[in-house]
């Protein structure tokens, strides 16, 4: 995965997500979604055949990077939890 950061702000964030798919990036924005002070959070694929993904997330009173490293946290505990059910 490789992520360019293309507009960074207090409480905004716009970033091109290469490599991923609707299989992470839903899952991502569904956490973020869940995650507290994030007031929006949604990505867009604009072509299929690029592999490039667009993720915008908005905050309140919150560094937007933060939560989505809170996000991806919870992400990799669920992962871990479900792998260690098999």
């Amino acid at each position: 995965m490789e992520v360019k950061i293309v507009e960074l702000r207090d409480d905004f964030v716009k970033m091109i997500i290469k490599k991923e798919d609707h299989t992470y990036l839903n899952l991502l924005q569904h956490e973020l979604i869940n995650t507290e002070g994030v007031v929006l959070a949604k990505y867009n694929i604009p072509h299929p055949l690029r592999e490039e993904a667009e993720l915008v997330v908005r905050t309140e009173n919150r560094n937007p990077i933060d939560a989505i490293k809170e996000a991806n946290e919870r992400i990799i505990k669920i992962v871990d939890e479900v792998l260690s059910q098999l």
